[in-house]
């Protein structure tokens, strides 16, 4: 039996969507997840990696975030799924092993993937109760016996090889709406879809490069809201306190770089429910970036449109 400690990396992410229950029924949902359910109920589910190759990696055909969302070989991590788990069911998470960096031909071999027992591709399927108190930051102990996912290698050389996996989820203690009852943008009219999803994000970037923070915030209120839910964090202060929107304007107002479409891609996720602009070279699969005194600053969103709705909405 094989025992790895787990660091719990934390997950960064942009999110929102303009609210369409009331604030009070938000507040109420938020109270109910957070300080009714008892702590050994609020339930992390999360993929602990030991990747031999560099890889992508999607749960419900959405990207797990990461820096560049392309993770290196030999990196660990853990990989919280609760902001992307809207309620319990099964959910499929797609792997995708890309070719090592210092393959000469390009190509993923069996053997870069399974060597041997002792040098293999390995993933886990855990959950924990989060505990900051404890050095591994959950309680417990994580059963990786009875929790390692079975990673098959390509059967010959190929540009990438991608599997498959179903996750039965069933200890979520909430239920979010999310992107459930969205459209489906698969169906619209190209041309259409890319005017409207390229005006949304102009007009985002205009209100962050203006310093507007109080619409930024609002923009982003109902998916920051199901991200403390989904997380049991009982203090949300942040998404509206003043240093957040200091942090803002000192780095966003007048620093934003314009959206020029051949930098960019249009990319439809969560089975054609989810939609965004990456760019595609430098500052790769990010959708806006900030220039700084000594860098630069990329934020990711992915919007949605509920249906009956003409207007998309930042959704994470």
């Amino acid at each position: 039996m094989i025992f790895y400690r787990l660091t719990i990396l934390f997950i960064c992410v942009s999110f929102t969507n303009c609210a369409q229950k009331s604030k009070q029924n938000l507040e109420a949902l938020k109270m109910e997840n957070t300080q009714v359910i008892s702590k050994e109920k609020q339930i992390t589910y999360a993929i602990h990696i030991n990747a031999k190759t560099p890889y992508e990696i999607f749960l419900d055909d959405i990207p797990l975030p990461r820096f560049g969302r392309h993770y290196s070989s030999g990196m660990n991590a853990t990989l919280e799924l609760n902001p992307y788990l809207l309620s319990n069911g099964v959910h499929k998470l797609k792997v995708r092993y890309l070719p090592l960096e210092t393959a000469k031909d390009g190509l993923l071999h069996p053997e870069d993937v399974f060597f041997n027992k002792d040098a293999k591709w390995n993933m886990f399927f855990v959950n924990y109760v989060k505990d900051n108190t404890d050095p591994l930051g959950y309680n417990g102990e994580i059963d990786y016996e009875n929790s390692e996912l079975k990673i098959i290698p390509p059967p010959n050389p190929v540009p990438f090889w991608e599997q498959v996996f179903e996750l039965d989820i069933k200890d979520l203690p909430y239920k979010l709406e999310g992107w459930s009852n969205s459209e489906d943008l698969s169906k619209l009219d190209e041309d259409v879809l890319e005017h409207e999803v390229f005006s949304y994000y102009n007009m985002l970037r205009d209100i962050m490069n203006n310093g507007e923070v109080n619409k930024y915030i609002q923009l982003n209120k109902k998916s920051g809201e199901e991200v403390v839910i989904s997380t049991y964090d009982k203090d949300s202060k942040w998404l509206t306190s003043d240093e957040r929107k200091e942090d803002l304007i000192n780095t966003c107002k007048g620093n934003m770089l314009p959206i020029n479409k051949e930098d960019y891609t249009l990319k439809l996720y969560a089975y054609g429910k989810i939609v965004a602009i990456e760019r595609i070279k430098k500052f790769k699969n990010k959708s806006l970036v900030a220039k700084e005194e000594n860098g630069f600053s990329g934020y990711s969103f992915k919007l949605h449109k509920p249906k009956g709705s003409d207007q998309f909405e930042i959704i994470r």
